[in-house]
């Protein structure tokens, strides 16, 4: 068993995959649609080999609360951030600055982890974590 993708609900589904077509270098792999739920539009991406699944809707219902700070999102019930291994994760978050996109933790060396990390938010503030294994 393994996990196949995640799940991002969003209410701005053409931004959303123009986010992470732009900053993270995504690319569309499927579009769809669902006849009995007409408000929604999904798309897989794959990001860095990874799946991610977008469901835009129209009628989006609150969901969790944008975390405001690193320990908010530690303390936010459900799926809190998502993370990629990366080789490099200092040239991982400079190019992601190059592209506008804000540090939300900043590089941090954690060798309890056996990491390096740091942490941004996407377009509708969900945390992305990149490591680089110590």
């Amino acid at each position: 068993m393994q996990i196949d993708h995640v799940c991002l609900n969003v209410p701005n589904y053409s931004e959303t995959l123009q986010w992470y077509q732009e900053k993270l270098d995504a690319t569309i792999t499927q579009e769809w649609n669902v006849d009995v739920f007409p408000d929604l539009k999904l798309a897989y991406l794959d990001v860095y080999g990874f799946r991610i699944e977008i469901v835009g809707s129209t009628q989006s219902l609150a969901g969790m609360p944008t975390a405001q700070s690193f320990g908010e999102g530690l303390r936010t019930s459900g799926i809190g951030h998502f993370c990629f291994r990366v080789d490099n994760v200092d040239a991982v978050l400079a190019e992601l600055n190059r592209r506008g996109v804000p540090t939300f933790v900043p590089l941090g060396s954690y060798p309890d982890a056996g990491v390096r990390l740091c942490f941004i938010q996407d377009n509708n503030g969900n945390l992305i974590e990149f490591v680089t294994p110590l």
